[in-house]
């Protein structure tokens, strides 16, 4: 056989074709030009992932400035026909649905993002089926394994329905108009979001953030626009049936464009969109599978550590369901959605950009390269999340009533209520949220089984102490939805210094395997947890400078006093502007290279294109 020719097929050895039971199989042998050009990239493999990873970064970004602006445009005008108690209701339901897909699919999503980045080239033809390691390989077993949460999901949404329905609602709740309905739409919603599971896995495995960004948009319309319009249009009292035939819309608007999507960018190619065996090049005990066994068992083990965590993120809903009114709850509920806009803005997708960025460049073999990159990106992004803190933690709990009373009117603002003392106290919550996102998904994209578990027993001790914390802030001292606030800050403080003490670990067990030390300090001191940890690094944070002039606003916020006029407002937004000004000059360096990782990489593409 001339292997230079790439047309030249050959069967393969029929003992081969028994021994497996495959049939009518073929070799395709590209030549070797085709070869070198199927491998990883030959490139500069850091600096493309932190690029494709800033760009996705950005998209999602861009996806959420959409969503919340379009929720939040829905949110002002339902608020003239909400009342606090019908906005606690919808909180509960959202956290039934939100609880469902979480524990179906969260495990999995994590699992699959560690997946390998160097698979072989496609080099075999095999009717029915694709060869595992290979490109198309690789894609269907994350095809194949995204089908496991409808599977999960199917039981779980039944028992989780019925267990709302007979236990979970108060008697207040149950007696709602379509009650029943509401929580059977909430269940077939969540199962139809499933569904699109598998096709989300492989656009976010493939990096096609651009895809994800168009099919949440479009879903977030179809979900606000539904809501909207039944709210509005209805002539009786229709409970919360809006939106739960808002959220249906929204399963079915996204799975339905994930399916035309993503089968278009499938077409003509060995992997799909439907289940399909995967085939193994050595000889075992089955010749073909349809899940990877490591990453089942990964999921296996993340899923533990999920159902801690899904309490610690959303256990603020469970304890004020608990522990508060209808009434408190949806206070909670409001403060809460204003409270944590930047973090649902830019937080969130940089943490998932960030989880699936650590993951394949932390991925082993690991190198030294890779190392330094991961330890500079984190350290950027602290210093980053460090100025966002000073700024909410400075100018968001005095800016925070007044901007409420404008927005949400003087229902949600007057004495009756504690909605402006809670949005106050998330400004200092929000900080942790940063911090926390960014630190946990660095853990989550590079722990091991054993490390999973071992965290999962950690997860288990803050629950109790989460609990504790709010019973004691909501029940004995009385503080209502804020004492909420502060549980919810001792939550994030202790997962923040977990995540401190892994990583921390974690670059000082690897800088002495993958790096080498040749600086003659570090060589004469043996000290190999010094420059590489990020949190100890004088470049994690701010400078000096800023500091000050932070202390000079903070003195300015204190001189002014409660923000009840325009012209107070207007004098802390002139201090909140010259401290931004002062920031972005003292890190224009660091600003210049953000910028630099997402605008060339679209002009380098466009002049590959044309040229």
């Amino acid at each position: 056989m001339n292997l230079h020719d790439p047309k030249t097929p050959t069967r393969m050895p029929s003992t081969a074709g028994r021994r497996h039971g495959r049939r009518h199989s073929t070799i395709v042998v590209p030549p070797p030009a085709a070869l070198a050009s199927s491998k990883s990239d030959t490139g500069d493999v850091p600096a493309t992932l932190i690029q494709h990873s800033a760009i996705g970064a950005s998209f999602l970004i861009l996806l959420q400035f959409f969503s919340k602006v379009v929720t939040f445009v829905l949110n002002q005008t339902l608020l003239r026909f909400l009342s606090p108690e019908r906005l606690g209701v919808s909180t509960q339901l959202d956290l039934l649905c939100s609880s469902i897909l979480f524990f179906s699919r969260e495990a999995i999503r994590l699992a699959l993002q560690r997946q390998t980045t160097h698979p072989k080239p496609d080099i075999y033809r095999i009717e029915g089926g694709v060869v595992e390691g290979t490109v198309s390989g690789i894609a269907q077993s994350v095809v194949n394994t995204g089908y496991l949460p409808f599977l999960f999901g199917v039981p779980l949404a039944g028992l989780s329905c019925v267990w709302y329905y007979f236990r979970g609602a108060s008697n207040e709740v149950a007696s709602l108009p379509y009650f029943k309905s509401v929580v059977v739409i909430y269940g077939i919603a969540s199962l139809v979001e499933l569904i699109s599971e598998p096709m989300f896995a492989l656009a976010q495995y493939k990096l096609q953030y651009k895809l994800r960004a168009l099919c949440e948009s479009g879903a977030v319309a179809a979900r606000c626009a539904v809501t909207f319009l039944l709210t509005v249009s209805a002539r009786e009292d229709t409970g919360v049936l809006a939106f739960a035939l808002g959220q249906l819309a929204y399963a079915v608007v996204i799975t339905g464009m994930y399916v035309c999507l993503v089968w278009e960018t499938t077409r003509g190619k060995e992997n799909g969109i439907f289940p399909k065996r995967i085939w193994r090049e050595e000889i075992s005990r089955s010749p073909w599978f349809y899940f990877d066994s490591p990453t089942v068992r990964l999921a296996s083990t993340l899923w533990v550590q999920t159902v801690f965590k899904n309490y610690l993120t959303e256990g603020d809903k469970l304890l004020a369901s608990y522990f508060s009114t209808i009434s408190e709850q949806g206070v909670y509920a409001l403060a809460a959605n204003y409270g944590s806009l930047i973090a649902r803005l830019v937080f969130l997708p940089i943490e998932e950009a960030v989880r699936a960025l650590f993951a394949k460049l932390l991925a082993p073999p690991l190198s030294a390269k890779n190392f330094r990159f991961s330890s500079d990106t984190l350290t950027s992004i602290l210093r980053v999340y460090t100025l966002i803190s000073i700024l909410s933690s400075l100018f968001g709990p005095p800016i925070a009533p007044f901007l409420l009373s404008l927005v949400a009117g003087s229902r949600w603002t007057s004495s009756s209520t504690s909605a402006p003392a809670v949005l106050s106290a998330y400004a200092y919550y929000v900080p942790l949220l940063a911090f926390n996102g960014v630190l946990e998904a660095f853990v989550q994209s590079v722990a091991t089984p054993f490390q999973v578990r071992e965290q999962s027993f950690v997860m288990l001790g803050f629950s109790l102490v989460f609990a504790i914390a709010g019973y004691v802030f909501m029940r004995v001292l009385r503080l209502g939805a804020t004492g909420l606030v502060y549980a919810n800050m001792v939550n994030l403080g202790l997962r923040i210094a977990a995540c401190v003490v892994w990583i921390r670990r974690y670059y000082r067990d690897m800088e002495g395997k993958v790096c080498d030390v040749t600086d003659e300090k570090r060589a004469n001191t043996g000290r190999v947890s010094g420059p590489w940890f990020p949190l100890v690094r004088r470049d994690a944070y701010p400078s000096g400078k800023l500091f000050g002039a932070s202390a000079i606003a903070w003195a300015g916020v204190r001189a002014i006093g409660r923000i009840d006029s325009w012209s107070k407002f207007l004098m802390i937004a002139g201090l909140a502007g010259g401290l931004v000004v002062a920031m972005v000059w003292e890190e224009r360096v660091l600003a210049m290279k953000a910028v630099e990782l997402i605008v060339p990489a679209k002009k380098k593409a466009t002049s590959k294109k044309s040229e």
